[in-house]
C-alpha cells in the first residue's frame, strides 16, 4: 500500500447510500475511512427520519428495486439485521375515473392472467412483447453490471451486430417512448391503461413527455431486469434502514461517519485532492477524495476557484438538471379506501400499498409542456404510496403514512412564484389522490410539501435533480464519465465521483458507490506496482 500522507486515507462527502457503500468497501479492504454528512442522519436521498409526528419518513427513494446479484452477495443485508418485505401487489396504476385497474402482481403467472382478464389478449400479448423489447438494449444500457466501466452509447449502437440491431437500439435510445409504445399497444381504447401507465413510467427520470425524442431511455431504464429475481420490495422501518446498517458497518471495522459535517471545499494541491475544508473552517486531510454528490455540486461549489481544462468543464457544466417535481407526506388517521367502481381492490391484500394515477399520453405530453411555459398543469400524475400497508412499524398505532410525488412542477418559473405553485400543486395531487381513494382529503392529520428546491437545499443536488443528471441519451453509460474508459476517475487527481451521477445512474442500486471504491483499489494498486517497479528499472538501466 502507498505511503499514508493524511489523517485518512479516503474520505467520502455525502453519507448516501452510495457514498456509505464506497467507504464500506475501502474500509473492508484495510483503507481509513471517513465519511462526512452535512445532515443529521445517512442515506440522502434514501434516508429515513421523522418528519410527521411519531411517524419514520422517507423523503426520495422508498422502495428498493432489483440489486445485482453481486451486489446482493457482497452486502449481503440480511445477514446484518435488515428484513426485506415481499410485496404480493408492487403497484395499482390508475388513469381516469372509470378506468381499468393495472394490477402487478409480484406472481408472474396471476399478473400474467390479470393482464388477460382486463386488457384481453392483445393487452396481455402485448406486454409480454414489451418485455422482450427491452431486453436487448437493457443488456446495452448495462445497469446491473458490477465493476465494469461503461462506454459511450454512440459506439454501442454503431457496433451493434446486424443493421436490424442498430434500428433496435436507436428505437430504444433516440426515439420517444410513444414511438415503442404504439408498437405494443396500438389501441387508445383497449390499451389506455396500458399505453398511460408505461408513458409515465418514461418520464419520472426526465424532463421530457412520452412523444419527446429520448424518452425511450427512461422507459428501457425502468423496465430492465436484474436477472435474478427483478422484483419491487419494501425494507421493514425503512429504506434508511440499508444506509444505517452500512454506516453501523464502517464504524465497526474502525471507520468514521461524522453527522453535522458541512464541508465546504476540497482541498486541491497541484490538481491533487488533499483533503477538505468543513464550514466552521476545520481542514481534514486524506490521501484520496470522494465526493457522492454530482458534478455541478463537486466541480462548481467544492471547488470553486480550482480551474478545469475547458473541455472538462463544459463536460461537467452541460448536464441537465431540473428537479420538476413535488413530493407529499401525508400523516392519515386511517386507510383510505378505493371508490366504488374500483372496491374490488380493496378486496386484494396489499392492492393499497400504492402504484401510479397517471394520464392518456396526449395530457401526459400536454403537461409537460405546460410546465416548460413555467405554469402548472391541469392535472397532475403522480406515484402513490402508502408504505403502512406493508409495515406498520412506520407510524403510531392507528395511523398510516402516504406520499406521493406528482409530475410536472414549473421548476424553471420566476424564484419568487415557485411557493405559491408548490402549493397550488400540492392542492392538486390531493385532488388527483380523491378522484381515485375519495375519503383521503378527510383522513389527513398532517402533512409535508418538498418540492426541487427543497431537494436543492437538503441534499445539495444541482436544482433539486434527484438524478444527478436526468436520464438523457447524451447524459447516460460512458456519457455519464468525465474520463473515457474509467466509472470514476475525475481530472483532478485522487478526487474520485461515487454517486448517482456516475453510471448506471439513479436508484438504489449501490453499484455507483460499489464500483467506485474497486476502481479506487485498482488505482491504487497500479500505483503500487509502480513504485515498487521503478528502482530496478533504473538498475537496468544503469
Amino acid at each position: 500500500m502507498a505511503k499514508h500522507t493524511g489523517e485518512f486515507d479516503c474520505i467520502v462527502v455525502g453519507a448516501g447510500h452510495n457514498g456509505l457503500a464506497t467507504a464500506l468497501v475501502l474500509a473492508r479492504n484495510g483503507r481509513r475511512v471517513l465519511v462526512l454528512e452535512k445532515n443529521h442522519y445517512v442515506g440522502g436521498m434514501g434516508g429515513t427520519r421523522e418528519i410527521l409526528k411519531g411517524c419514520r419518513n422517507e423523503v426520495g427513494a422508498s422502495c428498493l428495486f432489483p440489486l445485482s446479484a453481486e451486489i446482493k452477495r457482497y452486502f449481503d443485508f440480511e445477514s446484518h439485521g435488515v428484513e426485506m418485505i415481499p410485496l404480493p401487489v408492487m403497484a395499482v396504476n390508475l388513469v381516469g375515473a372509470d378506468g381499468r385497474p393495472f394490477v402487478i402482481f409480484k406472481n408472474p403467472l396471476r399478473l400474467s392472467f390479470n393482464l388477460l382478464r382486463t386488457f384481453g389478449i392483445s393487452g396481455m400479448l402485448g406486454f409480454i412483447r414489451l418485455m422482450k423489447f427491452c431486453e436487448y438494449p437493457a443488456r446495452v444500457l448495462d445497469r446491473f453490471t458490477a465493476r465494469k466501466a461503461p462506454r459511450k452509447l454512440e459506439d454501442l449502437i454503431a457496433e451493434a451486430a446486424t443493421p436490424e440491431q442498430r434500428a433496435h437500439l436507436e428505437l430504444a435510445f433516440n426515439g420517444s417512448a410513444m414511438d415503442i409504445l404504439d408498437r405494443f399497444f396500438p389501441d387508445a381504447v383497449k390499451h389506455r391503461e396500458l399505453r398511460a401507465s408505461m408513458a409515465f413510467a418514461a418520464v419520472q427520470a426526465t424532463y421530457k413527455g412520452p412523444y419527446s425524442p429520448g424518452s425511450g431511455l427512461c422507459l428501457i431504464y425502468t423496465m430492465a431486469q436484474e436477472g435474478s429475481e427483478g422484483l419491487m420490495q419494501r425494507v421493514k422501518g425503512g429504506l434508511g434502514r440499508l444506509s444505517e446498517c452500512l454506516a453501523e458497518q464502517i464504524e465497526a471495522l474502525g471507520g468514521e461517519v461524522r453527522l453535522k459535517q458541512n464541508v465546504s471545499r476540497i482541498l486541491v494541491e497541484n490538481n491533487r485532492a488533499v483533503g477538505v475544508e468543513l464550514k466552521n473552517g476545520e481542514k481534514i486531510h486524506a490521501d484520496t477524495v470522494i465526493s457522492n454528490l454530482d458534478k455541478q455540486a463537486t466541480f462548481n461549489r467544492l471547488l470553486k476557484g480550482h480551474t478545469l481544462a475547458t473541455a472538462d468543464q463544459e463536460k461537467v457544466d452541460a448536464f441537465t438538471h431540473r428537479g420538476a417535481f413535488v413530493h407529499m407526506l401525508f400523516k392519515l388517521k386511517g386507510l383510505p379506501g378505493y371508490s366504488p367502481h374500483l372496491a374490488k381492490l380493496n378486496r386484494i391484500p396489499g392492492a393499497r400499498f400504492g402504484g401510479a394515477m397517471v394520464l392518456d399520453p396526449r395530457e401526459l405530453q400536454q403537461s409537460y409542456e405546460t410546465c416548460l411555459r413555467g405554469e402548472l398543469p391541469e392535472r397532475i400524475p403522480l406515484a402513490f404510496q402508502i408504505p403502512t400497508v406493508a409495515d406498520s412499524s412506520l407510524a403510531p398505532p392507528g395511523y398510516h403514512i402516504a406520499s406521493a410525488y406528482g409530475f410536472y412542477f414549473p421548476c424553471e418559473a420566476e424564484k419568487a412564484r415557485r411557493g405559491k405553485l408548490r402549493d397550488q400543486m400540492a392542492e392538486k395531487i390531493i385532488d388527483h389522490i380523491c378522484v381515485h381513494m375519495p375519503d383521503f382529503r378527510s383522513l389527513i392529520v398532517d402533512q409535508a410539501i418538498f418540492s426541487s428546491d427543497h431537494f436543492a437545499s437538503m441534499q445539495g443536488v444541482t436544482n433539486g435533480d434527484w438524478t444527478h443528471g436526468l436520464l438523457h441519451p447524451d447524459q447516460m453509460i460512458g456519457e455519464r464519465c468525465l474520463i473515457d474508459g474509467t466509472g470514476h476517475t475525475t481530472p483532478v487527481s485522487n478526487l474520485f465521483m461515487c454517486g448517482a451521477s456516475c453510471h448506471p445512474g439513479p436508484g438504489v442500486t449501490f453499484l455507483p458507490g460499489y464500483n467506485c471504491a474497486h476502481e479506487i483499489i485498482a488505482a491504487g494498486a497500479a500505483r503500487d506496482a509502480a513504485t515498487s517497479a521503478a528502482p530496478e528499472s533504473t538498475a537496468r538501466a544503469a
